[in-house]
């Protein structure tokens, strides 16, 4: 092995690893580009999500199958399948990633809501997995601006 590549590798807990894709994609929301802004939110939301799943048993998606099942009821239908809501949230972070077709298919989405919804996401996630927000500036602005 190189010196050059001994340089490069090095480990990083898959919490800083998500951490680093939300800041970034803070940083490219802020910037204008939706499209890689929530394609880097999709990935940390997902690392977090499962974190916070293994750590206090729910996440950020659980919250919205519950706020489902509660507007079901409110109209006096059953609630919608957890499946069901998952592949809606998921559906435009999902196309981001994954080409299974393998056709040069349009996408047609409001991609600054969809990028905004999965960093939020994805700080919500990291707060219920560690009861706290995360301590990066950048994030925190995002935070500051979105959400008062």
């Amino acid at each position: 092995m190189s010196k050059s590549s001994k340089m490069l590798a090095r480990g990083l807990e898959k919490r800083d690893l998500a951490l680093r894709q939300l800041r970034r994609a803070v940083q490219l929301f802020n910037q204008g580009d939706f499209v890689c802004a929530a394609t880097l939110a999709g990935a940390a939301e997902e690392i977090l999500g499962r974190i916070a799943k293994r750590r206090t048993g729910s996440n950020a998606l659980d919250g919205h199958a519950h706020f489902w099942s509660q507007i079901a009821g409110i109209f006096g239908k059953p609630p919608p399948e957890r499946k069901r809501v998952v592949e809606s949230h998921n559906r435009i972070r999902n196309e981001l990633k994954h080409n299974d077709s393998g056709d040069n298919e349009w996408m047609t989405a409001d991609f600054q809501f969809e990028a905004q919804h999965l960093i939020d996401r994805a700080i919500r996630n990291y707060w219920l997995a560690y009861d706290t927000a995360p301590a990066d500036r950048i994030i925190n602005n995002y935070v500051e601006f979105h959400w008062t």
